[in-house]
């Protein structure tokens, strides 16, 4: 009984260090910093990429390398028969994944529902309105006042 405990307890071993060996080919070929940087630097001239903002660049560099890393694993599981498909580096290559959703995958607007008009200020049918009003005498809008602080401010500047 205990040999064959001892034989199903090195078989499990042996099954779970296969297994993890096996594992070890989806991290394979990991890039150095400058190989990653002069990838980078030739993605950026192919697709026409700059960032003027502070902290822009190594913000997308990171996205980008993040990209590259995963592109990797896949292709060396493609490699290996576990997928079908390769991936390659493309014009979305500095998105993260919630930046490329938020912009290409993220419900269209939806056209607005036309708002309810309010009735609180129509007129009622037998109404006569006036053809205009003159606020300034309802005390509505303030007076006009001496402009020509503002006026010469800005005949000087023509």
């Amino acid at each position: 009984m205990r040999i064959s405990m001892a034989l199903a307890a090195a078989a499990l071993l042996l099954l779970l260090s296969l297994a993890a060996a096996d594992m070890s080919i989806v991290s394979y070929g990991e890039r150095s910093e400058e190989e990653a940087r002069r990838l980078y630097a030739e993605w950026k001239a192919e697709h026409g990429k700059s960032y003027n903002a502070v902290g822009e660049e190594e913000r997308r560099y990171a996205a980008f390398r993040d990209n590259l890393r995963y592109i990797d694993e896949h292709n060396a599981a493609a490699d290996a028969g576990v997928h079908s498909f390769r991936l390659g580096l493309n014009r979305f290559a500095d998105l993260t994944n919630e930046e490329y959703r938020d912009t290409y995958l993220g419900l269209r607007n939806k056209p607005r529902r036309e708002r309810k008009v309010s009735d609180r200020y129509l007129a009622a049918d037998n109404e006569a309105l006036p053809e205009s009003v003159d606020w300034r005498t309802k005390g509505a809008v303030a007076e006009i006042k001496d402009q020509e602080v503002a006026e010469v401010a800005g005949l000087s500047q023509q």
